[in-house]
């Protein structure tokens, strides 16, 4: 997705292991978020580095990668027919040091899901890697009835917003350095 961007980037895997979400769900993303660049800023000094964390949340209650493929077919029958919202936290460090982060925030709403379909994508191993147990960029798209909000921020990385913040601190033209989430 970055590469839209027209940057070159690379992907470098944070050493941090995801804790369960408890208090603010949006502080919680942007901490994550924050900690998965910190943990590679000894080996990057040239470029940005971008951080982010996605969760999706129901009713309050956050919905983080399934387990298993039980889990993702129960999370998938919870959101069946029903609106969640999915949070991404994002911390961009600059050479200067500086930073800049946010948190984008967009409402999903799914279509009533038959057990038949959710099985198929189970089955397909998709949900495994996914907040909510879905991907927007695979099979999981038909689930979707209606967005209010950055599609891209459903797929994990909110673009747009990342473009508005390089842009205001003029990093274009240089290269850029991302965590996978």
């Amino acid at each position: 997705m970055i590469g839209k961007l027209g940057l070159q980037f690379r992907i470098l895997n944070p050493r941090l292991v995801e804790e369960k979400m408890e208090g603010n769900i949006p502080s919680c993303i942007l901490d994550i978020a924050k900690a998965k660049v910190l943990s590679i800023s000894g080996k990057v000094r040239d470029r940005p580095m971008i951080g982010a964390d996605t969760v999706v949340v129901l009713n309050g209650k956050p919905m983080g990668k399934p387990g298993s493929l039980r889990e993702a077919g129960e999370m998938l029958r919870m959101l069946s027919g029903r609106w969640h919202k999915v949070y991404t936290g994002v911390y961009i460090l600059y050479n200067d040091e500086k930073s800049d982060s946010f948190i984008e925030c967009t409402r999903v709403k799914f279509r009533e899901l038959p057990d038949e379909l959710i099985d198929r994508y189970v089955s397909s191993g998709f949900p495994l890697d996914k907040a909510g147990g879905y991907g927007i960029q695979d099979m999981g798209s038909i689930f979707i009835e209606r967005i209010e909000g950055d599609f891209y921020n459903v797929m994990g990385l909110p673009i747009g917003k990342i473009w508005e913040y390089l842009w205001k601190r003029k990093i274009f033209g240089g290269d850029a350095h991302g965590t996978e989430r």
